[in-house]
């Protein structure tokens, strides 16, 4: 055949190549990775058995009797299991990177639990090598110290190595065992799995050893340890006894039966000790159950930790599990309860080859041990990596060699440890040790548990079996079971996470892993505003529901600030209208103008919502806004814009800056303040103001049209002006809120306007700012007067409204003058002069009687429909408002009070 003369395509030869290559990368990458077996489930069933197998396993069962004991391990087993269930589902549905439970709770919850969660998890590590690291000295002591049982009678053992005190002797021992383990961990995960593959097979001899010699062990006589100054005290110079399997035995170990715990007093037998009690002896049990986050810990070693943590861990729990039941139920046929308690290494003397115990005790606490160590310095690194507590961590993130051993992280870790040896004693550090674990899996429980109650798309593991109840499950057992153990240190975990959480919130740095409180809230507020009916909605649960028309947020910062005022927990909508045609452009200066528009609520601190159109008018578009702003019963029933005018805009951004500047330095850094960048992005941002009158894209009809939109859709409507002039800081000095009603009563009943502008103002009066003024409103009386007094203090005291009421008899006898440049073009008849008289006349009240009032609430003259009259309203309401105080001119058009005629 002819060769194709073609050139070579890119997606014929090219993307083969890029596959190859890709999983060349990944082939090496995983070179040296671990597999399930000897990455989770080995160091997993070392964790799990830890010192409870074969240094309180007799200690537990001979305190609290074989029901109870069978008890705990249920308890103790549905809290792991249910933890494991949430684990795997959270580690199969992302992507598993170093960090181990640090890494996957962040990841999937948010950085504020995920750090929290690192710390408290790191800090149960580092209690729990240190627990592991005393119990490897302990079982030494116990072994082959003066008295051990590996020794013959009269030999001093390792007492002679290191004569004088005891408790300097032991801490020599413990800080040489943990130098060991530090060697490992430096080395690195290749180390630590062939270190654990070894300890593994030792530690299963001797358990194999062990149940193999209760089947064939005869009755003996054991001697106490040496330094169970409790049974010498109590018996003197008697012996344990070792039955062999007998029914009478294990009848004597059903119930619980608490004593001492000899291993608190110092070998020097000194000090007062009282009997323990069931939450003690399940503390120090649970610790046995608590290394199943054994193969997370070192998730980033893992070649596939999806697949391998789940199973792993699964099959670790069964096996460990299965082991529990049989040494708990042969001890309690064989053991008596003396035995069980006065002797916490009692299967190494019963044993057929009694070093093999020693030797798995040493192995199992020195994998226990290494596991914890390797876990909290994973996990320090990686929270220092992500930089959640600044920079002050950076040192952590420092590595050595092409395994790139975080040795910092480390050494940092083996220093704590060693300061916790000082403790000395195992039962002193194993429940502080418990309730940490509990802690961190209660959280692990309480993300899966959230994950799936939002049901968000995203989360879609490929572990199946974790139904929500199990998550569930686990965490409320988890919170019980801390509280259940010992109060107070479960009440200082508690508070030490929700500090860290509150710290991380407030200054902790933004990250793009997302937030699970934005799932819950989305969830929670969707189900809620399903149940929120607008047909259900009552007047006497009315609140302003605002939509605040804004050109541009630089000249309405005063305007958009008192509506944040107005609006008494309601609904509150910034509302834009983008007049261009819609193209790739006009949407690209949608996107960017929307995040300055969001930013510049961030600085200003006000309580609304952003919505922005693009409509080929603005009228169009504000007819968009009307029927279509607000989400389900959550609708706008009031419309605020400014006045209008041809006059150039002025900025207000200064007064914002200088807001911002002067914010307290110790805010800044304490919460991370930055609204001083944001404030920049705005600027940057945001359109600027119009430089040119013919840049005005709305005239004075469609301005009024617009009006009129919002009044046929039964919107209230609020037109201010004078907001140039409206300053907080000046309540003080302009102490009033006053109200001008310009009709009390229309065909027997209230006036909506009246009751809306008299509602407005008692609540702007609710705001803790506001409190400080008073309401005062003025009625322009006629003929009648006692009537209409009659009639408005029957409606301030129906209405509950705290005002002082002042009566004015007349209008002001100042004429409009017809040289007003403001009429002069304009053909008006009588009836026209007479309302712009009106206007002008109240004008002048106003300024008579509201010189010093922060704020005036009016009636808004009559929307027209005729779009010819547009002029003539805009002259009404520039002759209402002119050189006023900031005013509102309202007009309501439906109930916002209960009232009786």
């Amino acid at each position: 055949k002819m060769a194709s003369t073609d050139p070579p395509s890119a997606s014929t030869e090219m993307r083969p190549l890029l596959l190859l290559d890709t999983s060349a990368k990944n082939k090496e990458a995983n070179k040296n990775k671990l597999g399930m077996l000897f990455g989770v489930t080995i160091p997993c069933i070392l964790s799990i058995f830890s010192v409870l197998l074969f240094l309180r396993l007799g200690f537990t069962l001979g305190q609290a009797g074989y029901v109870a004991t069978l008890g705990m391990l249920a308890i103790g087993y549905t809290v792991v299991v249910s933890t494991v269930l949430s684990i795997s589902a959270i580690v199969t549905s992302t992507t598993v990177e170093g960090g181990g439970v640090y890494f996957l709770v962040s990841r999937s919850v948010g950085p504020e639990f995920g750090g929290a969660i690192g710390v408290i998890f790191y800090v149960a590590n580092i209690f729990g090598c240190a627990s592991y690291v005393t119990g490897f000295v302990e079982a030494a002591e116990s072994n082959l110290g003066k008295g051990g049982s590996l020794l013959t009678a009269g030999t001093s053992g390792l007492d002679a190595l290191l004569p004088g005190d005891p408790y300097w002797r032991d801490f020599l021992y413990t800080t040489v065992v943990l130098v060991f383990c530090l060697g490992v961990v430096l080395v690195g995960a290749n180390l630590f799995a062939k270190t654990t593959a070894i300890i593994f097979v030792l530690v299963f001899v001797a358990i194999f050893a062990a149940l193999f010699s209760f089947g064939f062990s005869a009755e003996k006589n054991i001697l106490p340890p040496s330094d169970n100054c409790v049974w010498k005290a109590m018996q003197g110079n008697a012996t344990l006894t070792y039955t062999g399997f007998a029914w009478s035995t294990f009848t004597s170990n059903i119930l619980p039966n608490f004593t001492a715990d000899y291993t608190v007093l110092a070998n020097d037998c000194t000090g007062t000790i009282s009997p323990v009690d069931f939450q003690y002896v399940f503390a120090i049990f649970f610790n046995g159950c608590i290394g199943i986050m054994a193969g997370v810990n070192i998730s980033g070693d893992l070649k596939d930790p999806s697949h391998a943590i789940p199973q792993g861990t699964l099959f670790a729990l069964a096996v460990t599990f299965g082991i529990y039941i049989l040494l708990f139920t042969f001890s309690a046929f064989t053991c008596t309860r003396d035995l069980l308690i006065h002797n916490v290494n009692y299967l190494q003397p019963i044993n057929a080859v009694p070093p093999l115990i020693t030797i798995g005790v040493f192995a199992i606490t020195l994998s226990a041990s290494l596991s914890n160590l390797i876990g909290a310095t994973k996990i320090l690194h990686a929270v220092a990596k992500d930089k959640l507590f600044g920079n002050i961590l950076h040192p952590f993130t420092w590595t050595v060699g092409k395994s790139k051993q975080p040795f910092m992280a480390v050494l940092f870790s083996w220093f704590i440890v060693q300061m916790l040896l000082f403790l000395h004693r195992l039962n002193s550090i194993t429940p502080i040790t418990t309730i940490f674990f509990i802690i961190s899996y209660g959280v692990v429980n309480m993300s899966c548990f959230i994950l799936k109650m939002t049901s968000a798309p995203n989360f879609r593991p490929t572990f199946e079996f974790h139904p929500k109840f199990t998550s569930a499950l686990g965490t409320i057992s988890c919170i019980v079971m801390m509280f259940f153990i010992n109060p107070i240190y479960a009440g200082i975990t508690i508070a030490l996470l929700l500090a860290i959480v509150i710290y991380l919130l407030i200054r902790g740095p933004a990250k793009p892993w997302g937030e699970v409180s934005q799932a819950i809230i989305y969830h929670q507020v969707r189900k809620f505003l399903l149940r929120l009916d607008i047909r259900k909605s009552h007047v006497r649960f009315w609140r302003p529901e605002v939509l605040l028309l804004v050109s541009n947020p630089r000249s309405a910062y005063h305007l958009i600030e008192f509506t944040n005022d107005l609006k008494k927990g309601g609904l509150y909508v910034l509302g834009h209208v983008m007049a261009k045609p819609f193209d790739i452009e006009t949407a690209h200066q949608y996107t960017t103008q929307l995040q300055a528009w969001l930013s510049f609520v961030d600085i200003t601190n006000v309580k609304a919502f952003v919505e922005i159109t693009i409509s080929a008018s603005v009228r169009a578009g504000v007819q968009s806004l009307l029927t279509t702003a607000g989400l389900g019963g959550m609708k706008p029933n009031m419309v605020v814009l400014g006045l209008y005018t041809p006059d150039l805009p002025t900025s207000a951004m200064d007064t914002l800056h200088m807001k911002l500047i002067k914010r307290p330095k110790i805010y800044e850094y304490l919460f991370r303040d930055k609204l001083l960048e944001k404030y920049r992005y705005v600027e940057e941002n945001l359109p600027s103001l119009r430089t040119d009158p013919g840049e005005q894209t709305l005239d004075a009809t469609e301005y009024t049209s617009l009006i009129q939109d919002a009044v046929t859709l039964g919107k209230n409507i609020c037109i201010m002006h004078n907001f140039d002039k409206y300053k907080q800081s000046t309540l003080n000095r302009c102490p009033y809120i006053d109200v001008w009603p310009l009709q009390v009563t229309k065909d027997n009943q209230f006036d909506s306007t009246c009751l809306l502008i008299l509602q407005l103002a008692c609540v702007l009066h609710m705001k803790d700012k506001w409190k400080t003024t008073e309401i005062r409103v003025f009625v322009i009386v006629g003929s009648d007067v006692n009537e209409q007094k009659r009639v408005f203090e029957s409606l301030l005291m129906d209405t509950r409204i705290k005002a002082s009421i002042h009566f004015v008899d007349s209008y002001s006898q100042e004429r409009l003058s017809l040289n007003d440049d403001m009429i002069m073009s304009q053909c008006l008849g009588e009836e026209d002069m007479a309302e712009l008289q009106h206007c002008h006349s109240m004008n002048s009240l106003f300024k008579q009687y509201s010189p010093n009032s922060s704020i005036i609430f009016t009636a808004l003259p009559e929307v027209p429909t005729d779009p010819s009259k547009s002029a003539e309203f805009i002259t009404k309401l520039k002759l209402l408002s002119s050189d006023t105080a900031p005013i509102v001119m309202a007009r309501g058009t439906s109930q916002v009070m209960v009232t009786t005629f």
